[in-house]
């Protein structure tokens, strides 16, 4: 039996992660394709989330009541919620993997 398929999507503050990454690519290397493979590798692992999300680990903390999962992906770590009611994952922030990624969460998590 195939599962359900979730409807997925990125927050303002995921998109704006990949915005800077995509920015940083071209100020410093001015490398276009690089910074353009990049988009689609993280829109790849984001599609990749539509079946089985809640197949990766929770990172400990909580969005608006949910839990935060984390998916690695390459040098990139995905975080998001799943909402089984409405069968939608949102990616919450995309950051690289050698970050401390337990303090950038906290601090973001406290702004909001």
């Amino acid at each position: 039996m195939k599962g359900k398929k979730y409807k997925v999507m990125i927050a303002e503050s995921g998109k704006s992660d990949v915005k800077e990454k995509k920015k940083y690519i071209l100020t410093y290397f001015k490398y276009r394709q690089y910074a353009e493979a990049f988009s689609q590798r993280i829109k790849k692992a984001v599609k990749q989330l539509d079946t089985f999300p809640r197949g990766y680990d929770v990172t400990g903390f909580r969005y608006r009541g949910y839990d935060v999962y984390i998916k690695p992906d390459n040098n990139y770590l995905l975080f998001y919620t799943v909402n089984e009611e409405t069968k939608t994952v949102t990616v919450l922030r995309i950051l690289q993997d050698g970050m401390d990624w337990r303090l950038v969460m906290d601090r973001w998590l406290r702004q909001i």
